[in-house]
């Protein structure tokens, strides 16, 4: 933000022979400078701001209606399906959450819920929480699920339909490599699956 105030006041030219650059600043002309709005008005791409921008108000409104509890008390509906099958499970729900949340929307909305969750069935919180904050970033298939996607959509040389079949293909192979890599090497590498960690059982109780 800093650097961007500084192009409306820097100038484009400097004066060489001055030496005071004050001086300098004021002989270059209020018109030379290395920014202008009108130059902001005509070539920002204002449909991706407030694209974006609408990603950021659902996140919001669904933290504000109770949109948040409300997919908490589904979660739990979900305690007496195995670990695996949750786990699974919640690798599917943040993928198609995410696609109309930001990232960090999405995660701050699962992961304590999900860290509950694990605590509540005995179960490592790192094997609920670690898919649902990779699937996070499965933002494949509409414009407003990430700025790339945003960026590369107002060029308009691509339909939202083009995106969505192709980011379908990406969120099924995806959700696949994780389910896959979650329970074979993820189980070694964090100890994911040896039942609840004393870290999380003292958090649990100090809540």
């Amino acid at each position: 933000m800093f650097i961007v105030f500084l192009l409306f006041i820097l100038p484009s030219k400097l004066c060489v022979s001055c030496r005071n650059p004050g001086k300098a600043l004021h002989q270059s002309g209020s018109s030379d400078r290395l920014l202008d709005w009108k130059t902001v008005q005509r070539n920002l791409p204002w449909n991706v701001v407030i694209l974006l921008g609408s990603g950021f108000a659902l996140a919001t409104g669904a933290q504000e209606s109770g949109l948040s509890h409300w997919i908490g008390d589904k979660l739990h509906g979900l305690r007496h399906l195995s670990a695996g099958l949750i786990a699974f499970l919640i690798t599917i729900i943040v993928t198609m959450v995410t696609e109309v949340m930001s990232n960090v929307a999405t995660t701050t909305l699962f992961l304590p819920i999900l860290a509950e969750l694990a605590i509540s069935l005995k179960v490592n919180p790192l094997y609920f929480m670690i898919p649902a904050t990779v699937s996070a970033s499965f933002a494949f298939m509409l414009p407003v699920a990430t700025p790339p996607n945003t960026m590369a959509f107002s060029y308009h040389y691509l339909k939202v339909t083009d995106m969505v079949l192709t980011g379908l293909l990406m969120n099924f192979a995806s959700i696949v490599i994780v389910a896959l890599c979650l329970n074979t090497y993820g189980i070694r590498i964090f100890g994911i699956k040896s039942g609840l960690p004393e870290w999380a059982n003292s958090t649990s109780c100090t809540a």
